[in-house]
């Protein structure tokens, strides 16, 4: 039951019988409230851990603190300063008193007598960490500082022998000033002197944090991290993704800048990649010869027509480049329309199958090898991949890290959307066993789950729009994948009826457990019976040059054509060519409608 107390009058009446005089009539309204919904949970350890309508009981330490809270006014300031005694009025002091009675509605903290943390633990948990007196003097540091000064260790170090302040701007490093800019951010740099030998060569290495004053013994603990904006930092450092604390939401947005600079195909800068990969090359070598025959003849230069030409062709290549972003974040149905300045809504989509891929180990994989390696690897990956959903015509929702979500059958329905899917994830598997692991120098293994059901889409209207897909078929795609083995493509019984007889091969594993989920029987998917692993990646069988196929007359073999690769296609009517980028050939899938 909870009790609400209000003053709704307060009166005063002449007596002569009274010692003053006057006689107080106050008018209380009392609300007792009986709690309909009672929750059996056991009693709360302290009031921010309670719900709503949940407190059984006042609890003896918000009592407790009410009365020290009462003494300590009572000590420095005197009994005068007590919350009902500095009222003048009648009504404030009642008013003072229902509010010192309903204080256990209030926010108490319980603090632990002990913390169970040891000092050993906690260096390695905040490895990045220092702690040191008002004399400056160095008391304690994180196990990562430690490494990178050892000398640090020394009971007598000091903060200004180790550590130089850049930011606040045009402040030393003192004491003074860490009280004066504690509400501040602040970027120590390490003097390269300090460092290990093996880093002479490398940058000097910053850390961002935060200062938090200990008022216990005066001392200041800053919590930090490395100060890494971009992936070239790291590089320069010939630092690792995990020498970053997992908590540190800098890995989070090196993961998303990594995956929107690899999928959208830009260059992403020559201290990445060791084999001097550069997407773009094509387009440079185009540029050179451009400025090569603009130089030729300097009087068309200065021309207005020459102007006006480049003028176009920039304009145009501009044009180009947003097409192809477009493209690469949106289906294309959805692309055209937001080119056209027109927004869809969202829309229910009853029938779509997902896929969820993973690489098997890849967190040992960034801990022991080198930013470029990781970003080589999947670069190669997502290039491949994303030209399998060419192929099949299916459309990369997302990519962070090393997942990649792929979805068919929306934003426009598709009877196939399952044969494409399972297609693509068989691509997905004869693609990543071609890439070899820098780490054990065999193939990369990949996890994959497949999953059919309804799903919610729509493009979420921003600077750079994005196709986004919810709803319980990606959930449940994500733990097929999760809960399945290295190098199976884990299937569910949805997508399991969709495809059984077209084609593929599936195995039966058994009935398994997910959470939040009911138990289901499960497949793996093999392979497609009725097509060959070239045609399934999209190249010509053999290596071939394969000529154009002219549809309307599909008996006919043009002239270079592989005839194995004609009959396959004559027989099941699947494969087509289509077109050239950059040299390589993509053979696209066709599904016959039924």
């Amino acid at each position: 039951m909870e009790l609400y107390i209000d003053i709704i009058s307060n009166t005063e009446e002449s007596v002569s019988t009274n010692k003053h005089g006057v006689r107080e009539h106050v008018t209380f309204n009392i609300i007792a409230k009986q709690i309909l919904d009672k929750i059996n949970d056991p009693p709360p350890t302290f009031i921010a851990q309670t719900k709503k309508h949940g407190e059984e009981q006042i609890l003896k330490e918000d009592v407790e603190a009410v009365k020290k809270k009462l003494e300590e006014i009572k000590e420095e300031f005197g009994e005068e300063a007590l919350p009902v005694a500095k009222y003048k009025s009648s009504r404030a002091k009642w008013r003072a008193i229902a509010k010192i009675s309903l204080l256990s509605r209030g926010f108490v903290p319980n603090y632990p007598n002990e913390i169970p943390i040891n000092p050993r633990m906690f260096i390695e948990v905040f490895p990045y960490h220092v702690i040191f007196d008002p004399s400056m003097k160095v008391h304690q540091s994180g196990i990562s500082i430690q490494q990178l000064m050892p000398s640090i260790r020394n009971r007598s170090s000091e903060m200004k022998d180790y550590f130089t302040l850049l930011y606040p701007r045009c402040a030393d490093l003192t004491y003074l000033n860490v009280q004066r800019f504690i509400r501040s951010p602040f970027i120590l740099e390490m003097r390269r002197e300090k460092m290990q030998k093996t880093w002479t060569k490398r940058p000097p290495l910053l850390i961002k944090g935060q200062m938090f004053h200990l008022k216990d013994n005066g001392s200041v603990f800053f919590m930090a991290s490395p100060y890494i904006r971009a992936w070239e930092d790291l590089e320069k450092r010939t630092m690792r993704l995990a020498d970053l604390p997992m908590w540190d939401a800098t890995r989070d947005f090196l993961l998303s800048d990594m995956a929107y600079r690899v999928g959208s195909g830009q260059y992403y800068g020559h201290f990445f990649l060791d084999n001097n990969l550069v997407v773009n090359a094509g387009d440079m070598m185009n540029k050179m010869g451009d400025d090569a025959k603009d130089s030729g003849n300097e009087k068309e230069d200065v021309s207005v027509r020459g102007k006006w030409i480049r003028v176009q062709r920039d304009l145009d290549n501009e044009r180009r480049r947003n097409e192809r972003l477009y493209h690469a974040f949106l289906p294309r149905p959805l692309a055209m329309a937001i080119q056209k300045g027109e927004y869809p809504d969202a829309d229910f989509y009853p029938e779509v199958t997902a896929l969820f891929c993973d690489i098997v180990g890849f967190v040992q994989f960034v801990a022991n090898c080198k930013p470029s390696d990781v970003l080589a690897v999947l670069h190669t990956l997502y290039t491949e991949f994303d030209r399998l959903t060419r192929v099949h015509d299916t459309f990369r929702v997302e990519s962070i890290g090393d997942a990649y979500f792929v979805v068919s059958g929306t934003p426009e329905s598709d009877s196939h959307h399952a044969e494409r899917v399972a297609n693509t994830a068989l691509g997905m598997m004869l693609v990543g066993s071609e890439v070899e692991s820098p780490l054990t120098g065999e193939s990369i293994q990949l996890r994959i789950g497949l999953h059919t059901g309804s799903l919610v889409g729509g493009v979420v209207h921003s600077r750079l729009p994005r196709f986004l897909v919810m709803g319980e078929t990606a959930v449940v795609a994500s733990k097929m994948e999760s809960h399945g083995e290295p190098q199976r493509i884990h299937v569910s019984p949805t997508t399991y009826n969709a495809i059984c007889e077209k084609g593929f091969k599936l195995e039966p594993r058994g009935k398994i457990d997910m959470r939040g989920i009911a138990p289901m029987e499960t497949y793996f998917l093999v392979k497609n019976e009725r097509a060959t692993d070239d045609a399934i990646i999209g190249r010509p069988s053999g290596g071939q040059k394969v000529t154009h196929v002219n549809e309307k007359n599909g008996t006919d073999v043009k002239e270079g054509m592989n005839r194995e690769y004609f009959n396959h296609r004559a027989n099941c009517s699947n494969v087509r060519d289509q077109n050239k980028i950059k040299g390589n050939m993509e053979i696209t899938w066709i599904y016959k409608q039924r």
